[in-house]
């Protein structure tokens, strides 16, 4: 184990690597990210950093933080997936040394370095790490919170029954959380509350006299609200006044009342759609997932563990973010992320314990150290099945979205080395070696995803594959319009709103008026358009996009197609 100064080091170079290289190759992902990324250039455009626009409508489904670290990214990087990727990449860096901090403050170095190492390599991280979207500020900032929480609770002993915050610590947990309302709402400040209450509430039970109002006395609510308003109530305030009200109504009512009460735009799912959500995203350090929660009850079930108080702490953290958004009625893989540095630190306790062979809830065992060689064991075989899985399902991809690209299944050997490495060094009673192959193999994983696949995948199954096909390139997004919708990733391209046709009177019209338009298109929407595309045009171009949409791009032929009269050959019969 590497000495402890060099940990915030380490942790913060992994994350370094998996977060920041090629962020450009990727393009912007339809929908939330170059959504996200166009109201970031409106504002620019606009010099208005208080009311967020798209495509010349008000934007409602977001807070700003997010298009103001665009709006900085962009300043220095350009107007590109850099400018708008490079604040969510560096607060995700952020949010890994809070893990380890956070890991120091209430465990042990040794589990502080593995959280953190477990944070900055699971896919998750990779993932939401370098989007452009709101998920990262929020979670660094709840991240943030919780660590002033600890350094509260420890401040006063983690035996103390009761928590008490100080002024100070009231108001930085108080402005960490309005910061994350500024990033996503209201869930940056509840589910953070719900979450320390729960824990103050179940040590308040330790103490000889529990008393509620002793409890909620001690968690300063009055000067956590102030300091969170302070930070977040000027901006609502002065964008309510500016839109008279309709973008806090459409923001409450809609985006958070409505998502929660109901499924909006067909993200559903069960009670166990979060277990499985978590445990791809934790992935490779998943392997141990099962034995994580065991150790939790068993340390939780435990009065004189060492590790008693602060697990308490993880637990409610993450069952209060799993929980609550559990009962919603929308859900997205990346609501649950603000509960991945509890759940990396949980895992970190259970790496350290199996390192140093203390594994107490394997008492039952006779043979303890053979049991946990053999939990491991089985974490590497799942470890491995999922390389083999990687190695089928990407080529399965490739075939659908990127053909020629089925190579990319070799990305799969990864973690299959990293479970034989891994596996290998436990038989030799090696455990540090085995933790080290893991994490080299989760990283090595993670950067391949974002570095290598994902940009393959998304240069032809994005909807800037149409511009990359037409001999016009770029030129031709200063021609483009569209039919009934725009697909966000070509409002960034442009830079400005795209002029939108409702109807097909309307694009006869215009490709009459403006002959060399170049009309985006979905081929479910063709059948009506058949009749009025002049005899002159034709589909110059086209994609299978990832959010299933099969974009077509109409455009002028050029001649030796227009004489081979293509449009009417290959797509009228189709429509009629």
């Amino acid at each position: 184990m590497p000495h402890p100064r060099f940990h915030a080091w380490i942790v913060a170079g992994v994350a370094a690597i998996v977060l920041l290289t090629r962020l450009v190759a990727t393009p912007l992902w339809d929908d939330d990210e170059p959504k996200n990324a166009a109201c970031s250039v409106a504002m620019l455009d606009s010099n208005d950093w208080v009311v967020p626009t798209f495509d010349g409508r008000l934007r409602v489904e977001k807070p700003p933080l997010v298009n103001w670290l665009h709006i900085a990214g962009m300043a220095i990087f350009g107007r590109n997936e850099t400018g708008v990727r490079i604040g969510s990449a560096l607060l995700t860096i952020g949010t890994c040394l809070l893990t380890w901090r956070l890991g120091v403050i209430l465990f042990s170095p040794a589990v502080g370095l593995l959280g953190g190492i477990t944070m900055a390599t699971c896919v998750w991280t990779a993932v939401g790490g370098r989007a452009s979207t709101p998920d990262a500020p929020l979670v660094f900032f709840t991240t943030l919170a919780l660590v002033c929480f600890a350094r509260e609770i420890t401040r006063v002993g983690l035996g103390h029954g009761h928590v008490r915050l100080s002024l100070g610590g009231a108001v930085a947990i108080g402005a960490s959380s309005g910061a994350a309302v500024l990033a996503k709402g209201p869930i940056g400040c509840v589910i953070p509350a719900v979450a320390c209450a729960a824990f103050a509430a179940v040590r308040a039970r330790s103490a000889e006299r529990p008393s509620l109002r002793e409890t909620l006395t001690g968690l300063r609510p009055l000067v956590v609200i102030a300091a969170m308003l302070a930070v977040a109530l000027p901006w609502y305030a002065w964008v309510t006044i500016r839109t008279d009200g309709e973008w806090l109504r459409g923001f409450f009512l809609v985006h958070n009342v409505g998502r929660f009460a109901a499924p909006m735009e067909g993200h559903s799912g069960s009670l166990a759609y979060y277990p499985i959500v978590i445990g791809i995203g934790l992935f490779p350090w998943s392997l141990v997932l099962a034995a994580m929660l065991v150790n939790i009850v068993a340390t939780l079930r435990s009065n004189d563990h060492p590790q008693r108080v602060p697990m308490q702490l993880m637990a409610c953290w993450a069952g209060a973010w799993v929980g609550i958004l559990s009962l919603a009625g929308t859900k997205l893989p990346g609501y649950v992320w603000p509960a991945y540095p509890a759940l990396a630190l949980t895992t970190g306790c259970f790496l350290d314990a199996w390192q140093r062979g203390e594994i107490g809830w394997l008492t039952w065992s006779r043979r303890p150290a053979w049991a946990a060689s053999g939990i491991m064991q089985i974490g590497f075989a799942v470890v491995m099945a999922s390389g083999v899985a990687i190695a089928i399902a990407l080529p399965l991809a490739a075939r659908r979205w990127a053909p020629g690209s089925e190579w990319m299944g070799a990305v799969g050997i990864v973690p299959m080395l990293g479970a034989a490495v891994g596996w290998r060094a436990t038989m030799a009673g090696k455990p540090c070696q085995a933790l080290a192959a893991v994490a080299a193999s989760g990283g090595l994983l993670c950067l391949l995803l974002a570095t290598v696949v994902a940009p393959q995948i998304g240069h032809a199954a994005t909807p800037r594959a149409l511009f990359a096909a037409d001999e016009r390139g770029r030129d031709s997004l200063e021609k483009a319009v569209s039919f009934r919708r725009t697909p966000p990733s070509i409002i960034f391209d442009a830079g400005r709103p795209l002029t939108t046709l409702y109807t097909p009177v309307d694009v006869a019209h215009y490709l009459g008026v403006h002959p060399e338009t170049r009309l985006i298109v979905s081929r479910s929407m063709m059948d009506e358009l058949s009749e009025v595309i002049p005899a002159s045009h034709g589909v110059v171009a086209e994609t299978h996009t990832v959010s299933a949409n099969h974009l077509l791009l109409i455009a002028p032929l050029p001649a030796a197609r227009l004489a081979a009269n293509e449009f009417d050959q290959a797509w009228r019969p189709k429509l009629r």
